[in-house]
C-alpha cells in the first residue's frame, strides 16, 4: 500500500528498484543504479515535504478489564493492559526463577545483522545461568527467540493458551512461543518478520516503536535476501545522511509493562527497548494472506529469500533459531 502522499509514479519506481536489488544483491545494486536510486530519493524528499498527510496509523489499546475479544487486526497493534497478570507466568516467573530451574540448559545468543547493532558472529551457545548472572552485573547480551518454553512443557502451561489462539486466523498455519530475556537498555533495531505476533510482558518494561508497512521507504529498509527484513536507520536520529527520508517516517511509541499483552500484524515495522531488565514470550504464527495484505512487495521478497532458502524456511517453521543462524552464516560467506 502506497504511502498517501508518495506519488504514484515515484513508488512505482521505487519498488522497481527494491526488486532489482533483491536479485542484484547490494553491491552490484549500488554499481549500476545506486545513481538512480538517490536521484529518486532526492524527488521524493522535494515531493513529500511539501504535500503533509494525516497519520492513519496508529496504536489501539484496551485498559484492563475491558477487553473485546482478541483481534487478528490486518494493519495496527493491539494492547491489552494487564490481560496476563493472573496467569502463572506472570505470578511465578523471575530471574531467579530460569537459573534455579533451568540454568544448566543451553541457551542460544543470536547475534544476527539487523537484530544486534554492529554484530560480527551469528550466534553464541552459553549456560543459561552464566547468561542470567552476566545479565545481573550489566551485560548487554540480548536473548532472542530462545525455544525454551517450546522444549518445557510446563512453561506452556503457565499461559492461557485458550485465549491466545483466539488471534489465529482462518488461514494460520501452527503457532510457536519463543523466550526472550534482556537487560535495561538493551535494543533490537528496526526489523520485521513474516509472523503474527502476541506479546506477553512477563517480567519489566519494553518500550516499542511501531512504523506502517509501506514506511520501508522512509525508514531505508533494504532487501537482503533474508527471512525477515530490518533498517539499520535510528528511529531518534532524523538527520543521519545515509537515511535521507527518514525524517518523514511516522513512529508510533508504546510502552508494555508487566501483565501486558501486545499483538501486532505480520510485516509491521518495529524497534524494541528494554527500559528495565525484562522477560517477555511472544507467541507467534504464520499466515500467507496475511502478509501480502500487509504488503506485497516484502510478502514477495520472503518467498524469494535465499538465506536461507524457501525450503529450508518453510521446513523448519517451528526453526525459526536455525534460521537465523543460516541467514548469518550464508551472508558471511
Amino acid at each position: 500500500m502506497r504511502p498517501q502522499n508518495v506519488k504514484l509514479s515515484h513508488w512505482l519506481q521505487y519498488n522497481a528498484l527494491f526488486l532489482s536489488e533483491h536479485f542484484l544483491g547490494e553491491r552490484w545494486y549500488q554499481k549500476l543504479l545506486g545513481n538512480t536510486e538517490k536521484r529518486l530519493y532526492k524527488k521524493i524528499d522535494e515531493w513529500v515535504s511539501s504535500h503533509p498527510v494525516p497519520d492513519d496509523f496508529r496504536i489501539l489499546e484496551y485498559s484492563e478489564g475491558q477487553y473485546p475479544e482478541p483481534e487478528c487486526h490486518p494493519y495496527f497493534p493491539i494492547v491489552y493492559r494487564g490481560k496476563a497478570k493472573t496467569w502463572p507466568a506472570n505470578e511465578k516467573w523471575s530471574f531467579d526463577f530460569f537459573a534455579d530451574k533451568y540454568g544448566d540448559n543451553d541457551i542460544t545468543l543470536i547475534n544476527n545483522a539487523g537484530l544486534v547493532k554492529d554484530s560480527d558472529q551469528a550466534y553464541d551457545i552459553v549456560k543459561f545461568r552464566d547468561y542470567i548472572a552476566n545479565l545481573k552485573k550489566g551485560a548487554k547480551e540480548y536473548l532472542k527467540f530462545s525455544r525454551i518454553v517450546e522444549e518445557q512443557s510446563e512453561l506452556r502451561a503457565d499461559f492461557d493458551y485458550s485465549w491466545l489462539k483466539k488471534f489465529r486466523t482462518k488461514f494460520a498455519q501452527n503457532d510457536l512461543f519463543y523466550y526472550f530475556m534482556g537487560g535495561k537498555g538493551t535494543i533490537t533495531p528496526i526489523h520485521d518478520g513474516y509472523a503474527i505476533t502476541v506479546f506477553v510482558q512477563v517480567r519489566g518494561s519494553k518500550k516499542w516503536v511501531f512504523y506502517p508497512c509501506n514506511q520501508r521507504l522512509f525508514i531505508g529498509a533494504r532487501p537482503r535476501r533474508f527471512n525477515y527484513f530490518y533498517s539499520e536507520a535510528d528511529p531518534y536520529n532524523l538527520n543521519d545522511p545515509k537515511f535521507p527520508l527518514m525524517k518523514h517516517a511516522k513512529p508510533h511509541v508504546v510502552e508494555v509493562h508487566e501483565g501486558d499483552v501486545l499483538y501486532f500484524p505480520s510485516l509491521v515495522w518495529h524497534q524494541v527497548e528494554n527500559t528495565t531488565d525484562s522477560i517477555g514470550v511472544a507467541f507467534k504464527f504464520a499466515s500467507i494472506p496475511a502478509g501480502f495484505v500487509s504488503s506485497k512487495m516484502l510478502a514477495s521478497c520472503f518467498f524469494m529469500a535465499t538465506k536461507p532458502w524457501l525450503i529450508e524456511t518453510m521446513m523448519p517453521w517451528r526453526g525459526d533459531t536455525y534460521n537465523y543462524k543460516k541467514a548469518n552464516l550464508k551472508d558471511n560467506l
